[in-house]
């Protein structure tokens, strides 16, 4: 059978969502008036979601040395190719 755990699509999937949870605790702590949603349409209309894109990317190191660990390589491929991608952004939203 298939493992299901190492699959890229599951690692893309952890790799974007990792740092959408670290935004929404940011949200929470810095900002409590907000909602979660103002919050982003906020951040990507004046650009200032970028240094909480960057924290949030960094935290996609915990799942990926997880699943390196446990000899998940297709899902940390995943992780990392999120990463990518939301690093994108962050350089977008750094030059714009």
């Amino acid at each position: 059978m298939k493992d299901i755990v190492n699959t890229r699509i599951l690692g893309f999937i952890i790799g974007v969502v990792t740092p959408l949870i670290i935004l929404y605790g940011v949200n929470i702590y810095n900002f409590p008036n907000l909602t979660f949603s103002t919050f982003l349409k906020t951040g990507f209309q004046t650009a200032l979601l970028s240094p909480y894109l960057k924290i949030g990317a960094l935290f996609n190191l915990a799942p990926f040395f997880l699943f390196i660990n446990m000899d998940k390589l297709k899902t940390c491929q995943g992780i990392v190719f999120a990463t990518l991608f939301i690093g994108c952004f962050i350089v977008y939203f750094t030059l714009m």
